[in-house]
């Protein structure tokens, strides 16, 4: 099987969007999980711009 030598770094940007998208859902599922512990709701972390 021939692979191109440009596979290498196909790989490589695939291994980081993976990191990258996985690293940003786990920030959002731990502070979905603290804020459902804390008692604070969805929409008081959205909107902060209104109270400006």
């Amino acid at each position: 099987m021939y692979f191109d030598p440009g596979i290498g770094s196909l790989i490589i940007q695939a291994l980081v969007g993976i990191l990258a998208v996985g690293g940003g859902y786990l920030v959002l599922a731990k502070t979905k999980i603290k804020d459902f512990f804390s008692g604070k709701k969805a929409d008081d972390n959205a909107n902060h711009d209104d109270e400006l």
